[in-house]
């Protein structure tokens, strides 16, 4: 590796549109990146990982299957190219020992499918039998039963997964429990699976998330009330979750799934879990109905972490100044502009302009598409803002450049990184809330002087 930090060249490769690749690009493309698994920073080498678990499991099959719907037969060895990945990740950790852990945290989402299962599982077998330095065997022995194919209609694969539950290892028992994640078989129903899992989190925790990892996804078909089952799970545990686990716990998905319910939130806090709380109540990039009161509580609460957080969260959609906010952090500009009130959030250790929200003044329920881009411009010229973009999270799109509509939201994404996101009706055009970010413009954007 000549170049010891990411630049361009690096940058070029990982945004990629790998779903477009054909043929001969792929060998281009596997020849400039795996040089990177070998770069001085680790960081660097993480994101290479899994830009090419991405390309080898995933990717470069999708890309002959979609060459071969269109009557284009493409040469591809997936077996070859696996051998080749492998031997090129043991050879990168024989430089740095963080190689082979990073491509085994990408392995909890891929390399169980077919053609690779196989020839996967026999080289995750040899590193457990003889792991080399900063590979932990228990981790392997997780990778595995990940990998491994499982019949929930085979008494032998469900006990064998059941008793994981139980191994000496966290990381194990969680990977055991993500296996059976769905089930709802003859030999463990998914009523007897989800009070299985109870007993065990209640007396040593770690396994109720990765259970509910699959079953997220299939809701309809869960046979307890998911927020009740983690909430009972929370008030009675014997302890925290473990921090090695494979797979989010049930702090993170009830964080997730309560979002809307200010009165699961009320029920965290009097339990005195109010670091979820408070991570419940700020989930929604918008405003939850009845979380305004939770949030104005939690916004005077003594931890000023929990406090900072909620009156920042009121202030950006619910437009709301505390009167504690610090003014360094939070301020309103009430004489900006007659049309609407100017909510400035100034971010890091110099507290530079970060963004700033603005909402129809009182007596005005939404600005129209013309003044809504009025003050936008005001607020950020166009020539400061640079061209339109497609937006990061919609990295498929080839088209032309053209804002993104998500739900009630549209965004849009220009070169100089910085973001308008209008939220409101997007088929009339009426904008409830604006909110301007800088992007990488840094101290160039000074809308208000110095």
């Amino acid at each position: 590796m000549t170049e010891t930090s990411p630049g361009p060249a690096f940058e070029a490769l990982v945004s990629a549109r790998l779903h477009l690749m054909r043929g001969v690009e792929w060998e281009d493309y596997y020849r400039a990146m795996a040089p990177w698994l070998q770069a001085s920073d680790a960081h660097t080498r993480s994101r290479a990982i899994e830009r090419l678990c991405t390309a080898v499991f995933w990717a470069e099959g999708s890309s002959v299957v979609q060459a071969r719907n269109a009557g284009v037969t493409l040469p591809f060895q997936p077996e070859r190219r696996l051998a080749w990945f492998l031997d090129e990740i043991e050879g990168a950790h024989a430089r740095f020992d963080d190689v082979i852990p990073a491509f085994l945290e990408d392995l909890r989402y891929t390399g169980d499918g077919e053609p690779y299962r196989s020839p996967l599982l026999a080289w995750l077998r040899k590193l457990h039998d003889a792991p080399p330095p900063n590979v932990r065997r228990d981790i392997v022995h997780g990778t595995i039963l990940l990998t491994q194919s499982f019949d929930e209609d085979d008494a032998a694969d469900v006990s064998r997964l059941v008793d994981r539950l139980d191994d000496p290892s966290d990381y194990v028992r969680g990977c055991a429990a993500r296996k059976l994640s769905g089930i709802d078989g003859p030999h463990l129903g998914a009523a007897a699976a989800f009070a299985l899992i109870k007993e065990k989190e209640l007396r040593r925790p770690g396994v109720a998330g990765p259970f509910w990892s699959e079953w997220q996804h299939m809701t309809e078909s869960v046979p307890i009330d998911p927020i009740e089952w983690m909430m009972d799970i929370l008030e009675r545990r014997s302890g925290p979750e473990p921090e090695d686990m494979p797979f989010n716990g049930i702090d993170f998905h009830l964080h997730e799934i309560c979002d809307h319910s200010p009165d699961t939130v009320r029920r965290m806090m009097r339990g005195g879990h109010v670091a979820l709380a408070i991570e419940t109540a700020t989930e929604t990039c918008g405003v939850a109905p009845g979380m305004e009161p939770v949030l104005r509580e939690l916004a005077d609460h003594p931890d000023d972490r929990i406090r900072h957080r909620a009156q920042a969260h009121l202030a950006f959609y619910y437009k709301v100044l505390h009167p504690a906010a610090a003014k360094d952090s939070i301020n309103l500009r009430p004489d900006w502009s007659e049309a609407c009130d100017t909510f400035c959030f100034h971010w890091g250790r110099d507290r530079e302009l970060s963004t700033v929200v603005l909402y129809p003044r009182d007596g005005h329920a939404s600005f129209d598409d013309g003044c809504a881009w009025s003050l936008i411009d005001r607020l950020m010229p166009p020539a400061l803002r640079g061209d339109l973009v497609n937006s990061p999270i919609a990295s498929w799109d080839d088209g032309p450049a053209k804002p993104l509509v998500l739900g009630g939201e549209m965004l849009w994404s220009y070169a100089s990184g910085a973001l308008v996101r209008l939220a409101g009706d997007v088929a009339a055009r009426r904008w409830i809330r604006i909110e301007v970010n800088c992007g990488r413009l840094g101290g160039r954007w000074s809308p208000f002087g110095a």
